[in-house]
């Protein structure tokens, strides 16, 4: 007799699980600093790109150019990161952060690892590895079946 199937203990399960209550914590810690999670992403994002476009923005963290350029709006206005016209092309708008920002994003890093440590409290660096290899390879299985399907389009 096939064993019941308990939602509980699926990968896919747990994965989302831990995705939201993750997402989930980081939108409070975000709310503490005046931010939304997008903004907070926005602005990591900017931090490791710097000069990086609008479009290139909204595609990282996985968003629409119009709803991107609302956020990069209310970060601009509380002089977190600034836009200026990109000197190869002079439609598109180019985005870096400034001194205030710096600083923000650097909290946040902070505020992202005392998480990360409390979210993996227990479990050795093996068992760490041992995660970050299997959802590594489930990520890239994923991956690999978008490129086929859009192959065989």
């Amino acid at each position: 007799m096939a064993s019941e199937f308990k939602k509980e203990g699926s990968i896919g399960y747990l994965v989302h699980e831990v995705a939201r209550l993750l997402r989930r914590r980081f939108e409070e810690e975000a709310r503490i600093h005046g931010l939304t999670l997008p903004q907070w992403r926005a602005m990591a994002e900017i931090s490791r790109n710097a000069g990086i476009s609008q479009v290139g923005l909204a595609g990282s963290i996985d968003t629409d150019p119009m709803t991107m350029s609302g956020i990069l709006d209310r970060l601009e206005k509380r002089g977190l990161i600034e836009r200026y016209t990109d000197p190869n092309d002079s439609r598109a708008k180019l985005a870096r952060m400034t001194a205030s920002g710096e600083a923000l994003i650097a909290t946040a890093r902070n505020v992202g690892r005392g998480l990360y440590e409390h979210v993996l409290e227990g479990l050795s660096p093996a068992e760490r590895d041992q995660i970050t290899e299997g959802l590594t390879r489930i990520r890239d299985n994923l991956s690999r079946m978008n490129a086929d399907q859009k192959e065989a389009v």
